[in-house]
């Protein structure tokens, strides 16, 4: 799979949306209602109880939405929650299953954020060129790429997820190198892994796969930042401080579409040359 194809896919066919508004988080909830329902094999009545279609985490996170330009279907969402000295919460998302006192170790230096949540309409339009499988491992690239954006946009010192090993398998085809920090625990049913890297280290590596399509939703947030801007003004845990959004448009005016790694990430950051 050619990275040309995917950011086709990505960019001219489908669509990232950051969900900022209470009719973008109902969809995000209809999303996880169709996905969850089905993978769990519970009633809604029961997911709902458990948090699991929306929660108080979710008022603590990014949230984004994956969406069919044709169609204007939104089929996919995925979300990063974040951790700060601001946030009433002070524990991962993950760690309602993981008790591992290993993992509190990486909890220490702040901000930190845990991808969550990923879930994908089981049901997606056929298309003309790629088999389902194909696509839909496009698809979750794409909600990798939501989230690798946010790591420009709010940089945290290291990311972590829990998932299933064949979700790490999908990723790793991509250099999406997250390392294990626990052993396999037992998450609403499903055996999965807590993993984490660092925030500099996923972006350099992912860099070749994923760089172009991450360039091209930075800068058409630059075009239009109101929205996200009103996003992060509303919301009491962040300030427009913490947000690199004016940086990075200030690079995308001075160096073009193609300005480089290092500078996205910041001086301090900044990666030496391979």
């Amino acid at each position: 799979m050619k990275a040309s194809d995917v950011y086709d896919l990505l960019t001219q066919e489908y669509t990232l949306v950051m969900a900022t508004t209470p009719s973008d988080f109902e969809i995000v909830k209809k999303i996880r209602e169709e996905v969850y329902a089905f993978k769990y094999g519970k009633p809604l009545e029961f997911l709902e109880s458990i948090g699991l279609l929306f929660d108080k985490d979710d008022k603590q996170s990014f949230i984004y939405l994956l969406q069919h330009k044709a169609t204007q279907e939104y089929i996919g969402t995925v979300r990063a929650f974040f951790m700060n000295k601001n946030t009433p919460s002070k524990k991962l998302p993950l760690q309602q299953t993981v008790t591992d006192q290993r993992v509190f170790s990486y909890l220490v230096n702040l901000p930190i954020i845990e991808i969550s949540r990923g879930a994908l309409y089981r049901k997606i339009l056929p298309h003309h060129t790629y088999t389902d499988l194909q696509l839909r491992t496009m698809l979750t690239y794409g909600l990798m790429v939501a989230t690798r954006l946010n790591m420009f946009l709010y940089p945290p010192k290291r990311v972590f997820s829990i998932m299933e090993p064949s979700l790490h398998r999908i990723l790793k085809r991509q250099n999406v190198n997250f390392e294990p920090i626990s052993d396999p625990v037992d998450s609403y049913g499903t055996l999965r892994i807590p993993y984490a890297i660092e925030r500099t280290k996923l972006l350099k590596e992912t860099e070749e796969n994923m760089g172009q399509i991450t360039r091209h939703y930075l800068k058409k947030l630059c075009e239009n930042p109101e929205p996200f801007w009103e996003f992060i003004d509303n919301n009491p845990y962040l300030e427009r401080s913490d947000i690199e959004l004016e940086r990075i448009c200030k690079l995308f005016k001075e160096h073009g579409e193609d300005v480089d790694l290092s500078l996205l990430l910041g001086e301090e950051d900044a990666l030496s040359p391979s």
